[in-house]
């Protein structure tokens, strides 16, 4: 997605947040299904964090030796083709990311700023939650992690995050 694109969904993402904020929700829990956006997740992982595919990567909904060799390769693939600079946030979602984990980011974003938990679930919203805290660092007090999942890139994002469930 463009630059833009990215905004705008990070956008929509704060409107819900406010949104709840305003009928006086307390508590916001992030969650994904997974089916296809752990890719996603994996290569923002990957990117914020500096590291291989391989060393952040799962088998997501459980694929096969090749599905699994399949998904290393679309996100190697995608890493170097788009190039996405680590120290943007903005960057990493916008040429990685996606419209629904942008979205997140932002949701993530709003109700921080409005002092509201955000209780992040496994790899994908813990993704988007991390890309918020580092287009706003301060929403990094909000996110709280429920759980560990058995994606090896959420552990490596709750390290860096310095939190565990």
């Amino acid at each position: 997605m463009s630059r833009d694109e990215a905004v705008r969904a990070i956008e929509a993402g704060i409107a819900l947040a406010l949104d709840l904020a305003d009928r006086r929700v307390s508590l916001i829990g992030l969650g994904d299904m997974g089916i296809g956006n752990t890719t996603s997740a994996s290569a923002m992982t990957a990117a914020f964090l500096g590291l291989a595919p391989e060393e952040v990567t799962g088998r997501g909904t459980g694929v096969d030796d090749a599905g699994y060799r399949r998904k290393l390769d679309a996100i190697a693939k995608a890493l170097a083709v788009n190039r996405p600079d680590r120290s943007d946030p903005l960057d990493v979602l916008a040429k990685v990311g996606g419209f629904e984990i942008a979205g997140v980011a932002g949701v993530a974003l709003g109700a921080a700023s409005r002092n509201i938990p955000v209780l992040m679930d496994g790899l994908i919203s813990t993704a988007a939650s991390f890309a918020a805290s580092r287009l706003a660092p301060l929403a990094r007090g909000s996110l709280l992690p429920s759980h560990g999942s058995v994606e090896v890139g959420h552990r490596r994002l709750l390290e860096s995050l310095g939190t565990r469930p």
